[in-house]
């Protein structure tokens, strides 16, 4: 007598594939989950890195001409650094529309942080790069970054 007289063997195909599906959706939905908390962590990162630079910046700026601040990102970016998952950021100052704004970019994530002062100058104002010391000092009013 065989399986499929009865319709037992399509019933078992039926239930174990019921099972594989089951299986298949909750690693997919754990791979989801921790993909989620990997780019909330860059964002946070990169939030961390924009606020440290803009604080050094306004520092610099609210204590007047000729006052001095070394930033150092590399001791910044060790602290957000792991083994299994490096932070690289890239920090950019621009004066969009009059504003300063610290732009901090990291994988997919960008993040823009206002700023007191209005006028850069420097050859580092472009890119600020991780791993990296820079002197910002205020020279009349104007955020110099070397």
């Amino acid at each position: 007598m065989f399986l499929d007289d009865k319709g037992q063997a399509s019933a078992e195909f039926i239930f174990v594939t019921l099972i594989a599906v089951i299986v298949i959706g909750s690693l997919v939905s754990v791979i989801g989950s921790n993909q989620a908390k990997t780019q909330a962590g860059d964002v946070g990162g990169a939030t961390v890195m924009g606020q440290k630079i803009a604080e050094t910046v306004n520092t610099a700026y609210i204590n007047g001409n000729g006052y001095s601040l070394t930033l150092n990102l590399s001791t910044l970016n060790s602290g957000l650094n792991s083994t299994a998952n490096p932070f690289v950021f890239t920090a950019v100052i621009s004066n969009s529309s009059g504003t300063g704004v610290v732009t901090v970019t990291t994988g997919a994530s960008t993040v823009a942080i206002n700023l007191i002062p209005t006028q850069f100058n420097g050859s580092a104002i472009n890119n600020l790069n991780n791993n990296h010391v820079y002197t910002v000092t205020n020279v009349n009013g104007t955020i110099q970054i070397v």
